[in-house]
């Protein structure tokens, strides 16, 4: 089954700087049938990415070095941006409570929380692309009957 978001693939970009979670991520994607995605392993490759690919949902390591100038410079570009942050440990979710968009898991992953957390995301960008479009829809409609 190939996940598309309105009339196109989902874009996903994951940022990770060990091995086996790209590696197990990459199998993820395959498996869910997902075709645009990237995997990186640094702030500075993902900052590379994002200039040369729009993306639809960031899977990341929260401690990344660099992490909050990182999420502003995302949110910049796109403030609809789905997140999903992979944790160490459970301290850290209070603080990504006022995150918008973002959703949370701990390591060591499990395939299906994962799953379900990315088709989450991808549903609900498609909400968000759904309430848009009839929101500029009104709005012509006004402007036409107006």
């Amino acid at each position: 089954m190939k996940e598309m978001l309105g009339n196109r693939r989902v874009r996903i970009l994951v940022v990770d700087p060990e091995d086996w979670c790209r590696d197990f991520l990459s199998s993820v994607m395959r498996l869910c049938g997902f075709q645009e995605y990237t995997l990186v392993s640094s702030v500075a490759e993902a900052l590379q990415a994002l200039e040369e690919t729009a993306f639809d949902l960031l899977i990341t390591d929260f401690k990344l070095t660099q992490q909050q100038r990182f999420l502003e410079s995302v949110r910049h570009r796109d403030p609809s941006m789905r997140f999903i942050f992979m944790l160490q440990q459970r301290s850290h979710t209070t603080r990504l409570t006022y995150l918008e968009h973002a959703d949370y898991v701990f390591k060591p992953l499990v395939l299906d929380e994962i799953v379900r957390k990315i088709r989450d995301a991808i549903h609900q960008k498609n909400l968000h692309r759904a309430e848009e479009e009839i929101r500029r829809l009104k709005q012509t409609a006004f402007r036409i009957l107006g």
